[in-house]
C-alpha cells in the first residue's frame, strides 16, 4: 500500500478536485491486474488498468463497484478485488499508540518486560513462499528476520515463542493454534512480498484482522518505517488465516519486496535486519506502553 507523504502531496490537488461527499477512503488492489471501466459494470468500456498493492482514493460507490481516482483518470473497479482502508486523517484519529521514539535512541521505557510474543516466520520446508529477484526464497528471509527479532525482544525481557525454529513446514492452522495455546500478548507474522511484473515496487506494509488490532498494526508500522526508512505502504485490514484464527492481538508484516533486486540485496544484510528488528520491537513497546 502506497502511503508515501510525497505522493500524497503530489496528488492532493487532483484528489480534492474530483473527490465527492461519498468518498470513503482508499482502495488497495488485491489482484495482479484489474481493469478500470468507464462505469459501474462489465458492460462499460475498459479505460485503464491498476495493479496489485496500489492504493487509490475512493470517490464513489455503487452496488458492487467503486469509483477510484488514479494519477491519470477516474474510473470504476469491481469491489471484490480490493481491500478498503480508512482515510489517512481518520486513521490518525483511530490510532491510540504513541509515536515510537527516535530510531537512533534507546527506548525511554520498557513495556516489553515479561510480555510473551509469538513470532511466526512465514512459510518453511516445502513451502518456499515468494521467489526473489536472484532466486532466493521468502522462507529464508522470514526465518532470518524472526531470529534477529527474537534476540532483540529477549534482550528487552520478553518471552518469545517461535512457530518454527528450523526450515520446516508448519500449517497455518498449527501456527494459530500455538499462538492461542501460548496465552501470549501479541502474535507477529513475518512475510516478504514479491511482484515480478513491477520489479521497482518497494516498501513495508502491516496487516490486521479486526479493528481492535489496528493500533498494534499502526504502531509496528511506524516503528519499522522510522527505523529502516523504507517506503511506507501503511496498514490495511486483510483476511489472513494466521491472524483470523488467532485469539490474541495479531498482525502480519510484509517487510519488503524481494522481487526488487536492490531491496532484496539490502534485506540480505545483517545491518538491515537489525534495523528491522529494532523497528518492530520499538513499535511493540510503544503499543504496550499505551495499554
Amino acid at each position: 500500500m502506497y502511503h508515501q507523504k510525497a505522493a500524497i502531496i503530489l496528488l492532493s490537488s487532483l484528489y480534492f478536485a474530483f473527490a465527492s461527499a461519498a468518498q470513503t477512503g482508499e482502495a488497495i488492489i488485491k489482484t495482479d491486474i484489474l481493469n478500470v471501466r468507464s462505469g459501474p459494470g462489465l458492460d462499460f468500456e475498459r479505460i485503464g488498468k491498476v495493479y496489485r498493492d496500489e492504493a487509490h482514493p475512493i470517490l464513489d460507490e455503487q452496488d458492487d463497484w467503486v469509483k477510484i481516482k488514479t494519477p491519470n483518470q477516474s474510473g470504476w473497479i469491481a469491489n471484490e478485488y480490493i481491500v478498503k482502508t480508512q482515510r489517512r486523517d481518520e486513521e490518525k484519529k483511530a490510532a491510540t499508540a504513541p509515536e515510537p521514539g527516535d530510531k537512533n535512541k534507546p527506548l525511554d521505557a520498557n513495556a516489553l518486560d515479561q510480555k510473551t510474543i509469538v513470532l511466526d516466520a512465514g512459510h518453511g520446508g516445502r513451502d518456499s513462499g515468494a521467489i526473489g529477484a536472484r532466486g532466493t526464497n521468502e522462507k529464508t528471509f522470514t526465518r532470518k528476520t524472526v531470529q534477529e527479532l527474537k534476540q532483540t525482544l529477549t534482550s528487552m525481557g520478553a518471552e518469545v515463542v517461535l512457530t518454527r525454529e528450523t526450515d520446516r513446514f508448519v500449517s497455518l492452522a498449527a501456527r494459530a493454534s500455538l499462538s492461542n495455546l501460548s496465552r501470549a500478548d501479541a502474535f507477529v507474522s513475518i512475510h516478504y512480498n514479491s511482484f515480478p511484473q513491477k520489479p521497482g515496487v518497494a516498501g513495508v506494509g502491516t496487516y490486521y484482522q479486526d479493528n481492535h488490532d489496528k493500533a498494534l498494526a499502526l504502531s509496528v508500522q511506524k516503528g519499522i518505517t522510522r527505523a529502516t526508512e523504507a517506503n511506507d505502504r501503511g496498514i490495511s485490514e486483510a483476511d489472513y488465516q494466521v491472524t483470523r484464527q488467532s485469539a490474541i492481538s495479531a498482525i502480519l508484516v510484509e517487510a519488503g519486496f524481494i522481487s526488487n533486486a536492490e531491496k532484496e540485496q539490502l534485506i540480505r544484510t545483517d545491518a538491515y535486519q537489525k534495523k528491522l528488528a529494532t523497528g518492530i520491537a520499538t513499535g511493540l513497546n510503544a503499543y504496550f506502553m499505551n495499554q
